[in-house]
């Protein structure tokens, strides 16, 4: 197979829709698999919202969005959803289990051709999943929301064929995405691995009372995030040369502990402020909807990601 024209979607949540958002605007049909109608539903909503912010933006017509959301066809039915699929990807519930079931129950009902992907954010499926094709098994990891954030993660297997991981490759450039491939899988990828330990470090800021929620937000847009914009993590080292970085690390001073239990996160989980989705967790959206708090940021990502666009961040400084 040189070209992937049809997508299956396993799991209509946060990632699921965003993706088959992306690839129906990118004209591929999606089958979008969720054993919940009301799931449907709610992502059929999210799109549509998610499309109109993008009709703001100037991305696209508003004649289109009718056209791109009928490309999307939302199915309980996993047997008729992956029919003729060229590619399938699960966004289903991190458990080992549900995912070992579901890639058994796809190798049986997909066509031989298809690629099996899994969107997992920490589990090595390779470690569990049993398939009658490993040379056509990967991971694709997809960063929120999936129908902005360009970068894709793309894993092989130990038996997956060079040719499945460079199809892959090749599709999610030509749908504008920048995918990087990894030689095998770690646990959370770069970028979650990396938001764990700046959230270790925050929770103990937020804990001890040095900071509030909107400071550290304050210090990480500001200072943080764009410096690394412009030079990533490694370059921004070289930047502040790598004698002073070795100094820091062996003479530190931070004493956070690497098993820190946050307090304040699980007081808020405990009261039901489960963020965005309950409409508060460390902020208090007041009464706004999930739909409008995710316009509101995607309206900001789409200004941003168009600048930097423009003025051509193309990646480190060379």
């Amino acid at each position: 197979m040189d070209q992937i024209k049809k997508i299956l979607v396993i799991g209509s949540g946060t990632m699921g829709h965003g993706i088959a958002q992306v690839f129906a605007q990118a004209g591929f049909q999606v089958a979008m698999q969720d054993v919940a109608p009301e799931a449907l539903e709610r992502a059929g909503a999210l799109m549509k919202s998610s499309l109109n912010t993008m009709v703001e933006a100037g991305l696209l017509h508003k004649d289109d969005i009718s056209t791109v959301l009928s490309r999307v066809k939302g199915t309980t039915s996993l047997e008729l959803a992956a029919q003729d699929a060229d590619l399938a990807i699960e966004c289903i519930v991190e458990n080992k289990e549900a995912k070992k079931n579901l890639f058994k129950q796809l190798d049986a009902i997909c066509p031989s051709k298809t690629l099996l992907a899994s969107n997992s954010s920490f589990l090595n499926i390779f470690d569990f999943v049993e398939t009658s094709r490993p040379e056509k098994m990967l991971m694709i990891h997809w960063y929120a929301p999936p129908q902005i954030i360009p970068l894709v993660d793309v894993v092989k297997g130990p038996r997956t064929d060079e040719g499945s991981v460079q199809l892959i490759v090749k599709t999610l450039k030509e749908i504008g995405k920048k995918p990087i491939v990894f030689n095998k899988p770690v646990a959370g990828y770069l970028v979650s691995r990396l938001q764990v330990a700046f959230q270790r470090e925050v929770y103990w800021l937020l804990d001890n009372d040095y900071l509030s929620p909107e400071a550290v937000d304050e210090a990480a847009i500001w200072g943080l995030a764009l410096r690394m914009i412009v030079v990533g993590i490694c370059q921004r080292i070289d930047f502040g040369g790598l004698d002073l970085s070795a100094r820091t690390t062996t003479q530190s001073s931070q004493s956070t502990p690497v098993d820190y239990k946050p307090q304040k996160l699980m007081e808020l989980v405990n009261q039901g402020a489960l963020g965005v989705k309950a409409g508060r967790g460390f902020y208090d959206y007041k009464g706004k909807s999930e739909a409008e708090i995710c316009h509101e940021r995607d309206v900001r990502l789409l200004k941003l990601l168009k600048f930097l666009n423009e003025i051509d961040v193309a990646g480190p400084i060379r």
